[in-house]
């Protein structure tokens, strides 16, 4: 079992590092990590299965799973024409201009493609099982939450870097001018450095607010005189450098998804308490205060400016607006998808609304890029199960008491807040095709569905024991 923990702490800790992952090589050495944790953890762990989820995430990731195999899989020319008309006719065309016979084809244009992106999101969803298993332990928990938060901050530190000195690129990719002077970590997109902190920095509050929890508030005396106030300054400090980092990289759907988790934070604390802590208005405002004096000091002219553009320009003549229109014909032609990874195979033949020469690979939404490569039925079953995954969550984390288990519940609302901004920044962007950030999406919802749905056996028994310990 130490074999499969090393690599779990491996894959968190790393992932961010090398751009994102987003080169296809990176992405499938830790697709074979993630699918080596999940065999050992099946032979290890043959007669537990208290790691497995429910049904409602069985059936939907399932079927999705099963609908988006079916794009790769090879079909009789009546099929084809009977499932996706409009692929039939321009393969009928194609073939009778080169005097072919029309053979078997498959619903995804690049069927090597759609299978690659397929099998790391095999090992995605396989990633939260492994993860469930080893959230049962609270030491697991803090080490995740803890690992997340570290690698969140070390990238705020570099991003604040790259903030100040413009010229400084990301790590040795310094060729690259889009971006300079924003704050982007080791991701070579801003939008995608900003999804990666607005979903840790909610985590990294939770954290620190289970830390100093002793009951249903905490007394300022008391908070001075904890031992652990040195840490919390700390994840304080911390938590200001990622704010910072979010604010410059001037994404400013990632500063919206950013106070977006904040208010959602705010709104599931309360609603599990009459008032939140004493403690979080401490920190909150600290925060504000250190922020504060760091725009006097530097100036936020610049992300202000970006707020006031009406309509963010992508590249010269493009819009945001002409792709998702564009877009939105690939589904009216292809109600059952173009298989995964295909998007930027298909585009360019529909790109009709933008007057450049700029090439996408995305559709920059991933609702609708999840639509119009997976089809209506693939995308209705993973993005209804998300949102009924979320809706249960709510009122999941609405009916546990914070001073029960202080840590699950800190965790999990910070888990379930970081989940909310990314879901909305996913409406204006494609954090999620980003391999690092959909791991850590998946991190987050098994810490949710771990602290929240499903109580550990080996702690039930201990939590009234516990109280107000972390």
């Amino acid at each position: 079992m130490i074999i499969v923990y090393i690599i779990v702490l491996f894959v968190i800790g790393t992932i961010p590092l090398l751009f994102a992952a987003v080169q296809p090589w990176v992405w499938s050495v830790y697709s074979v990590l993630i699918f080596s944790a999940f065999l050992l953890l099946l032979w290890q762990d043959k007669n537990k299965r208290s790691w497995m989820p429910n049904k409602i995430v069985v059936f939907t990731v399932g079927f999705f799973f099963i609908m988006t195999l079916c794009q790769y899989l090879p079909l009789p020319a009546y099929f084809l024409s009977l499932l996706s008309p409009f692929r039939y006719e321009a393969l009928s065309t194609s073939n009778n201009l080169l005097n072919h016979s029309l053979s078997w084809h498959s619903l995804s244009y690049s069927p090597l493609n759609s299978f690659s992106w397929w099998t790391f999101l095999i090992s995605a969803s396989m990633f939260f099982f492994v993860l469930r298993h080893f959230c049962e332990s609270r030491r697991s928990l803090k080490l995740f939450a803890g690992i997340m938060v570290g690698l969140a901050i070390a990238e705020a530190i570099y991003g604040l870097i790259q903030a100040l000195i413009p010229s400084l690129g990301v790590l040795w990719v310094d060729y690259i001018q889009a971006g300079l002077g924003d704050a982007r970590g080791t991701f070579i997109n801003r939008n995608h450095f900003a999804g990666f902190i607005e979903m840790v920095w909610p985590l990294a509050l939770g954290y620190t607010l289970a830390l100093g929890y002793r009951g249903k508030e905490i007394h300022l005396r008391k908070l001075l005189a904890s031992d652990r106030l040195n840490k919390q300054i700390l994840l304080v400090l911390g938590m200001v450098i990622m704010l910072l980092a979010l604010l410059l990289s001037r994404s400013r759907a990632g500063i919206t998804g950013g106070f977006i988790g904040f208010l959602t934070f705010v709104l599931l604390s309360r609603s599990a308490q009459k008032r939140l802590p004493r403690g979080f208005w401490i920190m909150g405002a600290a925060m504000i205060f250190l922020i504060f004096l760091y725009g006097i000091k530097i100036g936020f002219d610049p992300i202000i400016e970006r707020f006031l553009k009406i309509g963010e320009e992508i590249g010269k003549g493009d819009s945001r607006l002409d792709i998702w229109r564009d877009s939105l014909v690939i589904v009216k032609d292809h109600p059952l998808g173009i298989g995964l990874g295909n998007f930027k195979h298909v585009y360019p033949v529909y790109d009709v609304s933008r007057i450049s020469d700029t090439r996408f690979l995305y559709a920059h939404n991933d609702y609708l890029h999840l639509l119009v490569e997976a089809g209506i039925p693939g995308f209705l079953a993973l993005v209804s199960g998300f949102f009924i995954f979320l809706g249960k969550s709510f009122k999941k984390v609405k009916q546990m008491k914070s001073h029960h288990d202080p840590l699950r519940f800190f965790l999990a609302v910070g888990a379930l807040s970081g989940l909310v901004s990314l879901a909305f920044h996913s409406f204006f962007d494609f954090n999620l095709h980003m391999p690092s950030n959909l791991i850590y999406f998946v991190t987050l919802i098994a810490i949710v569905y771990s602290c929240a749905w499903a109580e550990a056996p080996a702690h039930c028994s201990k939590l009234k024991a516990e109280g107000s310990k972390v």
